[in-house]
């Protein structure tokens, strides 16, 4: 029998995320943990600070941002992605051409990208492990490619996020963001990602899943926290989140009215 890893893997204490700009606070005195082995999904409309809230955790808007990040009890100092990598903690991000993927690079090239340092040998990245590294990836999530060489903008959809996916893993992240995992991939393609969420989930990740799609969360998520013009306005378990729920907490001013 198979022993899921127990206990908090991520707390997120008093995130606040200011506007470059203004006062303007994107992300509101957010906090929530997240146990090893447990989907977290994040719902909200447009505008609530869902994607912020990630990118701050990860170490994007540093000068933004104030609030405590710990892993596995641990407090993490992170001024930048590299930070949040060293601390385990992994992002796929919203828009994979821009933001994930080097297009023009091969599928191999991209899945080695987090994890450099694994591919050297003496000063030089070894293109033997390297090969070798990304044709396991390749493997093991089904990536449908001619081979490691193709060119990443050659791909589908949904085997282009399989390979954003793969990169963000090769760094073996204990904490897992997902911001929109199956945007603009068709359906088996969702299937196949759901299936992998739930395979990182046996092996004691602690996954935190941003989608705008509720319908998927309330499938794949072990619990739905949800956020509203920045604040987090409810949280629910599993039995009790129910569409009408969610969505109540998530529309501006129906809560204060209620």
């Amino acid at each position: 029998t198979e022993t899921r890893p127990q206990g908090e893997r991520l707390r997120v204490d008093c995130l606040t995320q200011k506007s470059a700009a203004s006062d303007f606070l994107w992300v509101d005195d957010v906090s929530f943990a997240v146990d090893a082995g447990e989907v977290f999904g994040i719902f909200g409309l447009m505008g609530a600070g869902r994607t912020e809230l990630l990118e701050s955790i990860f170490g994007l808007r540093p000068r933004q941002t104030t609030g405590t990040v710990f892993v596995d009890g641990k407090e993490c100092v992170i001024r930048c992605p590299s930070d949040a990598m060293r601390h385990g903690i992994g992002l796929v991000p919203e828009d994979r051409k821009q933001d994930g993927l080097v297009l023009e690079m091969s599928v191999e090239q991209n899945i080695s990208l987090s994890s450099l340092t694994q591919m050297e040998r003496g000063l030089f990245l070894s293109s033997r492990v390297e090969r070798a590294h990304a044709e396991q990836y390749v493997d093991q999530f089904a990536i449908r490619t001619p081979s490691v060489r193709q060119t990443v903008r050659n791909l589908s959809g949904g085997n282009q996020q399989k390979v954003v996916l793969a990169k963000v893993l090769s760094s073996q992240p204990r904490v897992l963001l997902l911001d929109e995992p199956t945007r603009g991939i068709d359906v088996n393609a969702k299937r196949e990602i759901y299936g992998l969420i739930d395979e990182l989930k046996r092996q004691g990740l602690a996954i935190v899943v941003v989608s705008s799609e509720l319908p998927e969360l309330l499938g794949i998520a072990d619990r739905i926290m949800v956020m509203c013009e920045g604040r987090k306005t409810a949280e629910f378990g599993r039995s009790e989140a129910t569409e009408e729920a969610v969505m109540r907490a998530a529309v501006p001013g129906v809560l204060e009215h209620a």
